[in-house]
């Protein structure tokens, strides 16, 4: 394996909401949702499996503010030929959610444990920072540009090892259906490969 790949990035998740509330102007908001989610990435600069996560979690909203996330994850990696990567991950998530105008800002603080078969396992914390700007016609959001860029540190090597930047379009295609398209550029400063260059698209549907 070269020290740089193409990949193919995709992501499914399905939200089941399992308690509403009403916020004080008596707009309905999801103050406990459960989480599946699918993911497949193809690499090795052709379209071979590199990559394949199930998992299950809840988000629950703290407030307008603040959510906290918990979700496992189990990975099935192999990004060489005959190299099989084999994790179950428990991962928390705090995230911030600002607005300045019409401009939105995530701050996403995770920490997950990695459970790894034949490796010791590790701990990492990863920051995502996200600003989101709609586009709208008429008074009507189209779709809503995005950047985001994500650092990695890994507990046990006590280094920041990984850092990974985005740019894409989020569009609520129906109510319940939401897709985005993007480019990610990710950098290792070590494992290979050390440079990804992903075209990815995500979805997001919403069970009521």
């Amino acid at each position: 394996m070269g020290e740089r790949d193409f990949q193919i990035w995709s992501e499914t998740t399905i939200n089941v909401p399992l308690i509403k509330k009403k916020d004080s102007k008596g707009k309905d908001y999801k103050d406990l949702t459960l989480l599946f989610i699918g993911s497949l990435r193809l690499g090795r600069n052709k379209l071979f499996p590199v990559d394949e996560r199930v998992g299950i979690g809840f988000d629950k909203r703290i407030n307008k503010y603040v959510s906290i996330t918990p979700t496992y994850i189990y990975k099935f990696a192999e990004q060489s030929p005959g190299r099989k990567d084999i994790e179950h991950r428990v991962r928390f998530d705090t995230t911030l959610s600002f607005a300045y105008k019409e401009l939105s800002i995530k701050d996403r603080n995770r920490v997950e444990y990695r459970i790894r078969h034949s490796r010791p396992d590790t701990v990492r914390y990863r920051n995502r920072i996200t600003f989101k700007h709609p586009v709208k016609k008429n008074g009507k959001t189209i779709f809503s540009p995005f950047v985001a860029d994500e650092v990695f540190y890994d507990f046990r090597d006590g280094r920041f090892f990984r850092n990974e930047f985005a740019a894409g379009i989020e569009r609520k295609v129906t109510s319940n259906f939401t897709a985005e398209i993007f480019y990610l550029n990710r950098y290792n400063t070590g494992g290979l490969p050390k440079h990804i260059n992903a075209i990815g698209i995500n979805f997001k549907v919403e069970i009521d």
